[in-house]
């Protein structure tokens, strides 16, 4: 016999000893006759029952893969009368007729799997093979992070499993597997009122909804675009960014949701929009649920799962929007596109205007404990001494994510001496404007290992930060292929949450109170953290100004109000007279 996520092969042999034992021969006159491979064991009343019960309990699974559940519940109780014994002999003969079944998509995923794991499936709602076979085929290869307490080598058993009855429960896609298939058909057309969302990349419009005829076209004779329909204009629209830029991938996002819902829930063409279109996408934005066609979990774009939200969105997230939205529409008029933007007399949602939380800053005693925890985890890692690199270069120089993932070796430029500052570092912020930020010289000892890492420690060009170990994801060779070495700002930002949460689940097992603390460990915090330890230190607000990159002096000054821990501080001072 086999394991239970395998194919169950019972023998002949095996078949008629549970037939004797079911009779009542003595179990071990029954294994001395039936199941003795090696003629000089000697089987005891234990080890007989043992092996006997075993094949009982692996027949009565069989049972259950043909559909045979009184079978089944006979063998697992015992027939406990003469009727119910000539009932499971009856059975058991018809099962050795019949062999191993196929795997089947209605089937439970008990009949397949150990019960440990099948119960770990259960628990995280996936009851039968076709359910697993759309969670797989949804997720991709990391599928197995969305059930807690499964890790790769238990997923890796489960798709080959899965893989082996292709015939049965059809073809898992190459994304899981990692065997290359035939090139994937085209995603089919949005149909009104069917189907999901898809991505922009994939959205094939129907002819009757691609805009050609849209009510609020403008002249085609005098449009000042090459687009015949709604799709390539916005696709112009886009490409006044750098594709797979911040601002890119977030225009990107709004106008694909915009251009899918129109044709899913109202069938018009995105250039067949009016004002009160405009208002109805309001309302269906402010949904607290948007259902599975639109609404899932975080996936990669290219994956079956990817839906365009994850979740309720806030009131700045739908103002923001909306703007993107007005943003396009007025752009496309201006193009003679479109005749008018259907977005203009639309009263704007009210916001609160958005300031710096400086309390999302990493507290002192949480950076403090960080440190060493870091260290201890880039003794021996290569990866950590990566996130240790990054995680230092963010605190001390007060950079964005997107900064930092742009930097270069080229810009760095050393002060001199032994200080605890090791020089400067030239790079390019916000609005392309470049400036230096402060390199610690703990910064620059932990990107000096990193480069070692690499192989290249005395290079003078290439990227501040790039992963150590090889990718293999198709992002990561798509990016070697183009020479480009470094993390993406996606990347970096991945890297560093990634290990804060591994932080945050260290200190619940030997800090509980720090815990609670360390509720801000992203990239941004660490720049809040240079921006609150600067003014705490008393450096100039000019300085301050200059390294964060603000373009208003004013927005560096938020920095110079009381926080939490130093009105604290402060005010303990009250009470102790």
């Amino acid at each position: 016999m086999k394991n239970s996520n395998q194919a169950i092969d019972v023998t002949r042999a095996q078949y008629a000893a549970i037939r004797a034992w079911l009779q009542g021969v003595a179990a071990v006159d029954v294994a001395d006759r039936w199941l003795s491979a090696d003629p000089d064991i000697e089987w005891t009343e234990s080890l007989a029952l043992r092996a006997l019960r075993a094949i009982r309990a692996t027949l009565a699974q069989l049972a259950l893969r043909h559909e045979q559940e009184a079978l089944a519940s006979l063998l697992a109780t015992g027939p406990r009368s003469t009727t119910a014994l000539n009932q499971v002999l009856a059975g058991l003969r018809r099962l050795e007729e019949l062999g191993t079944p196929a795997p089947a998509t209605k089937h439970d995923v008990r009949l397949w799997f150990a019960a440990p794991l099948a119960r770990r499936l259960q628990a995280a709602g996936v009851a039968t093979l076709g359910e697993l076979m759309t969670l797989a085929n949804d997720l991709g290869r990391a599928w197995w992070r969305r059930v807690p307490r499964i890790g790769p080598a238990a997923a890796a058993t489960i798709v080959r499993t899965l893989a082996t009855a292709e015939a049965t429960l059809g073809r898992l896609g190459a994304h899981v597997t990692g065997v290359s298939l035939p090139a994937a058909l085209p995603s089919p057309e949005l149909v009104p009122h069917a189907g999901r969302a898809v991505p922009l990349e994939a959205i094939r419009l129907p002819a009757a909804l691609d805009g050609r005829a849209g009510i609020n076209r403008g002249d085609i004779n005098r449009c000042r675009i090459d687009a015949l329909n709604d799709y390539q204009a916005i696709q112009t629209w886009l490409s006044l960014w750098p594709a797979g830029g911040h601002t890119w991938r977030a225009y990107r996002k709004e106008a694909e949701r915009c251009l899918a819902w129109a044709i899913l829930e109202r069938g018009k063409a995105f250039s067949d929009l009016l004002t009160d279109d405009c208002l109805a996408y309001r309302a269906f934005l402010a949904q607290k649920d948007f259902g599975p066609r639109w609404s899932g979990p975080q996936v990669a774009r290219t994956l079956p799962g990817w839906r365009p939200f994850q979740g309720p969105l806030s009131t700045r997230s739908r103002a923001y929007a909306e703007q993107v939205l007005a943003a396009l529409c007025e752009w496309l008029v201006g193009r003679r596109y479109l005749d008018s933007n259907p977005w203009d007399g639309m009263p704007a949602l009210r916001v609160a205007a958005l300031d710096i939380d400086i309390e999302r800053a990493v507290p002192p005693a949480v950076w403090q404990a960080l440190q060493p925890w870091l260290d201890a985890q880039a003794a021996d890692d290569v990866r950590w001494r990566t996130i240790r690199a990054a995680v230092l270069l963010l605190h001390d120089s007060g950079m964005r994510v997107f900064e930092a993932a742009g930097a270069e070796r080229s810009g760095l430029r050393p002060a001199g001496g032994d200080g605890p500052l090791w020089g400067e570092l030239r790079i390019v912020g916000k609005r392309t404007k470049t400036r230096m930020v402060p390199i610690s010289r703990r910064a620059h000892d932990a990107l000096v290992a990193h480069w070692r890492d690499l192989g290249d420690e005395h290079a003078a060009e290439g990227p501040l930060l790039a992963p150590a170990e090889p990718c293999t994801s198709p992002r990561a060779l798509a990016k070697a292929a183009d020479g480009r070495r470094g993390y993406s700002d996606r990347g970096l930002r991945h890297l560093v949450t990634r290990a804060g949460e591994a932080f945050r689940a260290h200190l619940e097992q030997t800090d509980p109170d720090l815990r609670a603390q360390a509720i801000h460990l992203h990239p941004h915090a660490f720049r809040h953290a240079f921006g609150t330890a600067g003014a705490e230190a008393g450096v100039p607000l000019d300085v301050r100004q200059s390294y964060l990159g603000h373009a208003s002096p004013a927005t560096s000054a938020i920095y110079d109000k009381a926080g939490a821990r130093r009105r604290q501080r402060e005010v303990a001072k009250l009470f102790s007279v």
